[in-house]
């Protein structure tokens, strides 16, 4: 038994130890690098206890039994763990579950009945070893067993793990792992039939070409490295559609949703160019492929992330993707890109449903304000109509006395010229009343227009201010408010734009001073002036002020600053109309003499 047989296994100890350590050195290492280096370890195990085989004497029977119960123990120990490592793998564990540990439970119970053999008998009934005069007992075939449903399980596991990733690279990597585990099942099977004469040692040895398999794999495949695989099961399992290009446009690789949406039907498949892609596409189709051939190229000549939009016709319907195209960079080269493409489909149309929703609200919203608005506006125009009846009435007493007075001789020239005076003043009572009224009506009239629509015109602060007055004055009155206005634009300087709009943001603001002032009244101040090219319209109230918490949520969502009498559309809908309309900007401070502020901020070029 001394041959050149211990001499081989002398080397691979000496190998295999130094992978080890080689191993151990590099750091900490990550769960399925402990259970390769265990597995390494038991295979040391296995061989040590077969080098001491081939060198106790035959005559040293109970030593030669115990490096034979090592040999048992070690094997079953380190299938065991290989079949671990599979799994660990395809479930990208990083730390290993309890239940797994069960695993180990057979092979436990193997060693310990290999162990204790000399008084049961039951795993050899005569030990040797020399097969001829070798006898197996009745739990022998547990351990052989084990070691083929083991093996075998790791390596289904592995294939069709790489089979299922659709990725050549991992299934190259799966195949290597799965090969490095067929050559010592082979073996062993070769041995086990005695189709071959082969020593102890061929199964131990043959596990060696498994450890060099998977630490290739290891090393120079990045295989059982979590972060790649995890990243590529990522990439496999979004909804996003991915794909690398070569900055030739030939498809290196895809994600599963990529090649389900644009393989078949698009032609836009690994191993296929963009251009050869479209010549084969029927025209309706083509545009995707030039559009994204398009933007790859402004992509590789900015050097920029470039996005788009694109509309897909797939057999369910027309779908619209938002497509980002990035370059990619090899030692400051681009050498491709990645194109991200999202299905925005869904994310539109509830946008649009939304956007519908908010803009019915904001109407409703708008002609519940002008409702309120119309009390005033009755008022309003209740205290000029009072005044034309008046005036109306004077005028015809007037007419009555002139009547009176056209045949009587004591009525002189200058009599009739001072009745005629009188009329032409009451007439003028009454002008101003109508005209008073009719700009009121004007004014009502702007504001009772649908809000998406947009009358361009340009007009001067003063002409907002007025509008202003005219539609608060009530308001204000019925609230014991007082309205200061402080206007520092010049009445030539004229803004573009709907007037009606600007009205009615300052309408919010001002209302929403009277309401924070009902309980005591006072002062308003309404500041419009110039600051470089823009006009800052300032509205300043003596109120209670607003707390930090609602101040950043206030322009950014629907929050009220009238609790549960406000929708809190009022200043969402008045910044979006500043903003999409004219656009400015609109903000809140602190008023240092108490109460808040609010600034709206035009560029006078403003259309």
């Amino acid at each position: 038994m001394l041959g050149i047989a211990p001499h081989i296994v002398d080397i691979a100890i000496a190998i295999l130890l130094f992978f080890i350590i080689s191993c151990i050195s590099k750091g900490r290492l990550k769960l399925i690098q402990k259970l390769y280096v265990a597995s390494s370890v038991f295979l040391l195990i296995w061989m040590t206890a077969i080098l001491g085989i081939l060198c106790i004497p035959d005559s040293r029977k109970n030593l030669l039994m115990l490096m034979d119960a090592i040999t048992c123990s070690a094997c079953a120990l380190m299938v065991v763990t290989t079949l671990l490592i599979s799994i660990t793998f395809v479930k990208q564990f990083t730390h290993l579950p309890k239940a797994y540990y069960l695993l180990y439970l057979l092979p436990v119970m193997t060693s310990l009945i290999v162990f204790t053999n000399p008084y049961h008998h039951l795993f050899y009934r005569n030990f040797s070893i020399y097969a001829s005069e070798v006898e197996f007992g009745p739990l022998f075939i547990l351990s052989g067993t084990q070691y083929y449903v083991y093996c075998i399980a790791s390596i289904i596991i592995s294939l069709r793990y790489g089979y299922k990733c659709r990725n050549r690279g991992i299934l190259w990597q799966a195949s290597l792992f799965a090969a490095g585990l067929g050559i010592p099942v082979l073996v062993n099977l070769v041995a086990t039939l005695k189709i071959l004469p082969l020593p102890i040692t061929a199964t131990p040895l043959a596990f060696l070409v498994t450890i060099a398999f998977h630490g290739i794999a290891i090393y120079y495949l990045n295989f059982l490295q979590i972060k790649p695989t995890a990243q590529e099961n990522i990439l496999n399992n979004i909804s996003d559609c991915y794909a690398v290009i070569s900055s030739d446009g030939f498809i290196l690789n895809t994600n599963q949703a990529f090649e389900e949406t644009f393989g078949e039907s698009y032609g836009m498949k690994v191993d296929t160019y963009l251009q050869n892609a479209v010549d084969a596409l029927e025209d309706r189709k083509k545009d995707v492929i030039y559009n994204l051939l398009n933007f790859f190229d402004i992509c590789k000549q900015s050097i920029s992330v470039i996005s788009y939009e694109q509309a897909v016709l797939r057999e369910d319907g027309k779908f619209y993707y938002s497509v980002e195209v990035s370059p990619i960079f090899q030692k400051n080269n681009m050498v491709g890109v990645v194109a991200l493409l999202k299905d925005v489909t869904e994310l539109k149309e509830n946008m649009k449903r939304e956007q519908l929703n908010l803009s019915r609200t904001m109407e409703r919203e708008r002609l519940a304000s002008l409702g309120q608005m119309m009390g005033g506006i009755s008022h309003n125009l209740k205290t000029p109509i009072m005044s034309i009846s008046g005036n109306v009435e004077s005028l015809g007493n007037l007419v009555t006395e002139y009547q009176l007075s056209i045949d009587d001789p004591a009525v002189t020239l200058e009599d009739h010229q001072e009745i005629a005076q009188e009329m032409r003043e009451w007439l003028a009572k009454i002008r101003g009343c109508c005209s008073y009224m009719s700009d009121i009506i004007t004014t009502v009239k702007g504001l009772a227009t649908n809000m998406n629509t947009s009358d361009i015109v340009e007009f001067s602060m003063d002409e907002v201010v007025k509008k202003v007055q005219l539609l608060m004055n009530h308001s204000l009155t019925k609230n014991k408010c007082q309205l200061t206005i402080i206007n520092k634009v010049p009445p030539e300087l004229l803004l573009s734009g709907d007037v009606n709009n600007l009205v009615q943001v300052l309408n919010n603001l001002i209302d929403n001073a009277v309401y924070s002032m009902k309980e005591t009244g006072g002062e308003i101040i309404l500041n419009p002036y110039l600051e470089d090219e823009f006009i800052i319209i300032k509205v300043a109230d003596h109120g209670p002020g607003i707390s930090p918490e609602v101040k950043k949520k206030l322009f950014h969502s629907m929050i009220t600053t009238k609790g549960a009498n406000g929708t809190g559309l009022g200043l969402y809908s008045s910044e979006g109309l500043i903003r999409g309309k004219f656009g400015g900007s609109m903000w809140v401070e602190d008023n240092p003499a108490g109460g808040a502020v609010f600034y709206v901020k035009i560029p006078v070029s403003a259309e």
